[in-house]
């Protein structure tokens, strides 16, 4: 993670002229796991894909990318593509019948946040994934030192105002719930890590927005859980 940062606006991604809708630098992070985790050729299920950024990252990568979304017309990557609604019961009824203990890792890549149930979007990725296969997913990080800062001064976690709800941003999951939902659901939390990009001292030339992080900077000396990093990730296994 970047230690200083005098970046003001986050820059615009894309791999392969596929634009990244997470954060900066998630992807990659990601992609290491996944080499370390699972062998070339292992099936993987993109749950929640965008325009398809990670699944053609993992497919050239040399996995089988299996790839869905809700929006069918923004996809561009060259993985196979169902189009799902996550909040349509019916539909992912009918796919977890299609595709149940299939896949060898299932990703839920900035998605949960999202979703009305979030246990049982939990229980759904679980359905779907073989006998001692992987659950990975990724949400924003409500308890960063700039989510808690951002808390402190107008009681609102970030990414989670209401300037964020017309992306669909519904359901702030913190890793301690996250963690909880897992292991209730019967399943093995392996690791829960930071993850994208959030320096630990962010500066700015506005001097309002330059003493919130100050705040926030020198706060995080004395602050509990995970408070670097935007996302939280987690890697989860099923029994």
């Amino acid at each position: 993670m970047k230690k200083v940062s005098f970046l003001t606006t986050k820059p615009l991604q894309y791999y392969k002229g596929i634009r990244i809708k997470a954060d900066i630098g998630l992807h990659d992070q990601l992609a290491d796991i996944i080499r370390a985790t699972l062998p070339e050729d292992s099936k993987i299920l993109d749950y929640g894909a965008g325009e398809g950024a990670l699944s053609q990252r993992l497919f050239d990568l040399g996995y089988r990318v299996y790839s869905v979304d809700i929006d069918r017309e923004s996809f561009k990557a060259q993985t196979p593509f169902e189009r799902l609604d996550f909040n349509n019961p019916a539909d992912i009824v009918s796919f977890k019948k299609k595709h149940a203990n299939e896949f060898d890792l299932v990703l839920g890549i900035e998605v949960i946040e999202h979703v009305e149930n979030p246990w049982q979007y939990i229980r759904d990725l679980k359905s779907l994934v073989k006998p001692g296969g992987w659950i990975s997913i990724s949400t924003p990080n409500i308890t960063s030192w700039y989510s808690r800062v951002n808390f402190f001064f107008k009681g609102r976690f970030h990414q989670f105002e209401c300037g964020d709800r017309h992306y669909g941003h519904i359901n702030p999951i913190t890793e301690d719930e996250l963690r909880l939902i897992c292991e209730q659901s019967g399943l093995l939390v392996e690791k829960m890590m930071p993850g994208g990009w959030l320096p630990r001292l962010w500066l700015s030339r506005s001097p309002k927005v330059l003493l919130a992080n100050l705040f926030g900077f020198l706060g995080s000396f004395f602050m509990r859980g995970t408070y670097d990093g935007w996302c939280i990730i987690a890697l989860i296994r099923k029994p």
